[in-house]
């Protein structure tokens, strides 16, 4: 029996450091905020929501932005105790996660970005030219597409056109436009009733706000490149650029910027 009591001491006290141990541990326990989403508060402000850690409730919550044309994150707030924020981004577009605070340790979220999805020039011809003269937008990946105007099926795709309207002007308009051109060849259809702003000065800038002081069913394209922004019909702003004017074939070469953040007008990318 004497021999057991040091083998006894010993194990008493190995459960009392675990249990210690254990007891500290709870007090840091905490885990990451989860489902965070962007949204548009207004034009220009995001609205950032997501889900309280299931660990707890954690001390604060810190935001982190990172703009498209910065190399780092940087905190733009670091007291906020609901799981909603609203932030001005000035202009810019970026990548954002949120970190949920317990004590001294940190749990980060996963990222949202609002940075607009791009698409590489794709050969969109004038309405009588050969090839398509329709483009538009994937609401889900934000890609952009050429379309046919000729298929009656393709009016849910379309967010713009280009034609001539059989004059000497090249213009880019809105898909509903296309039954009533004169190039007679688009059939009757739901085509979106868009609205587009152009020249604009530069790529980089915000795009205008919507208005319709701003924003017109057509504009004629006056140079290239030709920058032009789309506001559509479901509420989502993009930019267009055309370039590379094929006069021989009536072309032009489109690149796409789709912000995916729907109502949201930043188009830095």
């Amino acid at each position: 029996m004497k021999k057991l009591l040091p083998i006894l001491t010993a194990l008493l006290w190995v459960l009392l450091i675990v249990v210690s141990l254990g007891s500290d541990c709870g007090n840091i326990v905490g885990g990451m905020p989860t489902n965070l989403k962007a949204t548009a508060d207004t034009d220009s402000t995001v609205k950032l929501t997501w889900t309280a850690p299931a660990e707890g409730t954690p001390d604060k919550y810190i935001v982190y932005f990172k703009a498209v044309d910065a190399s780092a994150f940087e905190m733009v707030a670091n007291n906020v105790t609901t799981t909603e924020f609203v932030h001005n981004p000035g202009g810019k577009t970026g990548t954002y996660k949120v970190a949920a605070k317990f004590g001294s340790e940190e749990y980060e979220s996963q990222t949202v970005s609002t940075v607009p999805v791009a698409t590489p020039a794709v050969t969109v011809a004038e309405l009588n030219a050969a090839g398509n003269s329709g483009y538009g937008w994937d609401r889900t990946s934000g890609n952009g597409s050429s379309y046919s105007m000729t298929q009656a099926a393709n009016a849910a795709l379309v967010d713009f056109y280009i034609t001539d309207f059989q004059t000497t002007t090249y213009s880019i308009a809105s898909p509903d436009l296309g039954p009533s051109d004169p190039g007679n060849v688009v059939p009757a259809g739901s085509w979106r009733v868009n609205a587009i702003a152009g020249p604009l000065a530069s790529e980089q800038n915000p795009l205008p706000a919507h208005s319709s002081s701003v924003y017109f069913n057509y504009q004629d394209i006056t140079q290239t490149p030709f920058l032009a922004a789309i506001y559509t019909q479901d509420g989502y702003y993009a930019l267009a650029k055309l370039d590379g004017f094929n006069a021989g074939e009536k072309t032009y070469q489109v690149t796409g910027w789709f912000q995916l953040v729907k109502g949201l007008r930043l188009i830095q990318h």
